[in-house]
């Protein structure tokens, strides 16, 4: 433990995604698919009237498998850029459970059949050939658009968080009065002392520490923003110090590796 005594938190679990927020992607889908649609039937017409015009009959299926993987990819990958702008604009904190939640959102964008429907009168004897090379063809654009929407996704994070580093770099370290008295790390009796400094290298360490679990990623913004107001954080930091107790391995994590943070945590300990 990392301070004593604290409050007893169940396990902290990064949540799905919320209902108003999955309203909202239904909405952009359609938005997505209601700007695309003129553009899409315009395209599918100039390919097979190109098509036509060659006097190939076996020219006409594969016009209209191009532009069925045309559309497909046309609208996944516009859709996928709308959700990561939502997930930016909502500040939603992206941790691995998001991300995986996502990520299925985009497979499922992905999701139709792997048939083509064909008019009458078609050129029948290459449709086996082409039904079989949509398949394939389809299979891999939905998976390479779903890993540009993971890696955008991923991008989106590392932008945010290195926005809020850039951000302290020119942030004048603050010194706060903590409460005298004992404090406990793992047992261990520690005198605090009145004067505690925070600085920026302890706010990026603190998020750097919060990046896989959403309510540690919230709590240390809370932090952070206590900190550019000029308003007394001990508070913030202790919510923050509690949740970190709860996440397994993280407390010896702290001590290991960030004994200035178990410092301020056996400062401030409640």
């Amino acid at each position: 433990m990392l301070c004593e005594p604290v409050q007893n938190f169940a396990k902290v679990k990064a949540m799905p995604l919320d209902a108003e927020f999955k309203k909202h992607l239904r909405s952009l889908t359609r938005e997505v698919q209601e700007n695309t649609f003129d553009e899409l039937a315009n395209y599918k017409n100039e390919l097979v009237g190109k098509a036509i015009a060659t006097h190939n009959a076996a020219a006409v299926p594969l016009a209209y498998k191009n532009a069925a993987l045309h559309s497909m990819e046309l609208r996944v990958r516009q859709t996928i850029e709308k959700y990561i702008e939502a997930v930016d604009i909502w500040g939603i904190a992206i941790d691995a459970t998001f991300e995986d939640e996502m990520v299925k959102e985009f497979w499922t964008l992905t999701s139709g059949p792997n048939q083509l429907q064909f008019p009458p009168m078609i050129f029948k004897q290459t449709l086996p050939a082409v039904q079989q090379s949509y398949s394939q063809e389809r299979g891999r654009l939905a998976k390479r658009l779903v890993n540009e929407g993971r890696n955008r996704l991923r991008e989106l994070k590392m932008r945010t968080i290195q926005a809020k580093r850039t951000a302290a770099v020119s942030t004048t370290n603050n010194t706060f009065n903590g409460p005298v008295g004992n404090a406990y790390i793992n047992s261990s009796v520690i005198q605090t002392t009145n004067n505690v400094t925070i600085t920026a290298r302890t706010l990026d360490d603190i998020d750097r520490l919060s990046e896989e679990n959403s309510e540690l990623q919230f709590a240390a913004l809370e932090v952070r923003n206590a900190q550019d107001q000029g308003t007394n954080m001990i508070d913030k930091f202790q919510k923050w110090a509690s949740l970190a107790n709860t996440v397994g391995g993280l407390a010896e994590k702290i001590r290991q590796y960030y004994p200035h943070i178990a410092s301020l945590i056996s400062h401030w300990a409640k």
